[in-house]
């Protein structure tokens, strides 16, 4: 879990580099942003869906490295008395997956369409009770990620807002999004989720 945090802090340190270089007025600026989200499986494995990712685009052509932690859970209980049970969510294992993914985005005035499949590295970790014994099967192997994104920007240069209130500097393309994922990866445990993401960054050239 701890890997899914190491992203979005590289994002905020490039995307510190480039607003400053956007406050000397550059007349363009890359589309470069990164965002995090939560997701619940669809199909595949149970559980709660955590994502960050960097996201470059050239022309029309997305660059993506993406990182996913997956936490399962089942449902047990414990008895408190012969009448009174009290159930609570148990370990049931969790997933890691860092993929490289390459697609397509659309970018209109303040919103963007995006498509991307890729090759990424998994590691599964089962966890099962035998006889109330705690045990658990890992398994490391490839797959191939994909996912469909839909996201809202702001449209023209403003001032950046902190938490959305607070305006500093000037009038600059750098600012914060929000949308849809559509996310899954065709693997020996095939998953395939739908959740809610924020981003910040530069979303399209300005």
């Amino acid at each position: 879990m701890k890997h899914l945090f190491l992203l979005p802090c590289f994002i905020f340190l490039f995307s510190l580099s480039v607003f400053g270089q956007d406050s000397l007025k550059l007349k363009t600026n890359p589309i470069i942003y990164g965002d995090m989200g939560f997701s619940i499986p669809i199909t595949g494995i149970g559980g709660i869906q955590f994502n960050s990712s960097l996201n470059y685009q050239r022309n029309k052509s997305l660059f993506t490295l993406r990182v996913v932690a997956v936490q399962s859970f089942t449902v047990a209980t414990v008895e408190l008395s012969p009448f009174t049970v009290f159930p609570y969510f148990k370990d049931s294992g969790h997933l890691t997956e860092w993929s490289a993914l390459y697609g397509w985005r659309l970018v209109d005035e303040d919103e963007a369409f995006s498509i991307s499949a890729g090759v990424s590295y998994n590691d599964r970790v089962i966890v099962y009770y035998p006889n109330n014994n705690r045990q658990q099967l890992e398994s490391r192997y490839p797959g191939l990620p994909f996912e469909i994104n839909v996201l809202w920007f702001k449209g023209r240069k403003k001032k950046y807002h902190i938490y959305y209130l607070i305006p500093v500097g000037r009038p600059t393309g750098f600012g914060h999004s929000f949308g849809f994922k559509l996310s899954g990866n065709v693997s020996q445990h095939s998953y395939l989720s739908f959740g809610a993401v924020l981003g910040l960054g530069y979303h399209k050239q300005y």
